[in-house]
């Protein structure tokens, strides 16, 4: 029994694993309560995560259901566009950070500048645009960027802020726009007094290969009248 005693614990001692195993255990006792908070934290962590994003989830729902109401408003006939405004005015505000948010700015622009309050679709625009850029794809953005320079130059602030609206969308990966920024940048030369400048805008537009049928045919004929003008000017 002895040599047996003898023998078992010398087996311990020489096994490497055996002795990290005792050490762990002896360890863990010795660190129970930390152990046990530290298990509890965690739990606690993935039990508020879930919570987030199952609130997240419903806040994003909440915010779709809201947008839908009031566009409903919109299209009905006649259209309740006071009605509609309203909610789409309380949806902004409590629901800032999604996208129905974005999206309910921009249709707080139409309706603004279907009004001719372009000052207030100006500023309803720029709100879609800052959130696009966070979280819509590139083309909301060009979209979006549009109306901003369309808003700008019925502000009468054409030049140089809507120019520099107009030249984002011609950057932008939305190439059937381009026959509309065009035609806005132009249109602000023609407005500010630079006809010449409107001309060579025209005719860039013209050997784009990406405006439009219709676009390239309202810029040609624009250009047909602004030509007499350069050649008596050159």
């Amino acid at each position: 029994m002895a040599e047996q005693r003898v023998a078992r614990k010398t087996v311990q001692q020489s096994d490497p694993l055996f002795s990290l195993g005792v050490h762990i255990i002896t360890w863990a006792k010795a660190h129970l309560t930390l152990l046990l908070y530290g298990v509890a934290g965690a739990v606690t962590l993935l039990a508020v995560a879930f919570g987030w994003s199952a609130w997240q989830q419903h806040h994003t729902q909440a915010a779709e259901g809201k947008l839908y109401e009031a566009l409903k408003l919109l299209q009905a006939r006649p259209p309740q566009r006071s009605q509609a405004l309203t909610q789409l005015q309380e949806l902004v505000k409590n629901y800032g950070n999604t996208t129905a948010a974005a999206t309910a700015y921009w249709h707080m622009g139409h309706e603004h500048f279907e009004g001719a309050g372009y000052p207030a679709a100006l500023e309803a625009y720029k709100q879609a645009q800052q959130r696009f850029q966070k979280i819509a794809p590139p083309l909301m953005l060009a979209f979006a960027t549009l109306h901003v320079a369309y808003a700008q130059e019925a502000s009468g602030t054409c030049d140089p802020e809507a120019v520099i609206s107009f030249e984002a969308v011609l950057h932008s990966p939305a190439s059937w726009l381009r026959g509309e920024a065009y035609a806005g940048i132009g249109r602000c030369y023609e407005t500010t007094g630079a006809p010449q400048k409107a001309v060579t805008v025209y005719e860039r537009a013209l050997r784009d290969q990406d405006v439009s049928d219709n676009a390239r045919q309202l810029i040609a004929e624009r250009l047909a009248l602004l030509q007499p003008v350069k050649k008596e000017q050159g």
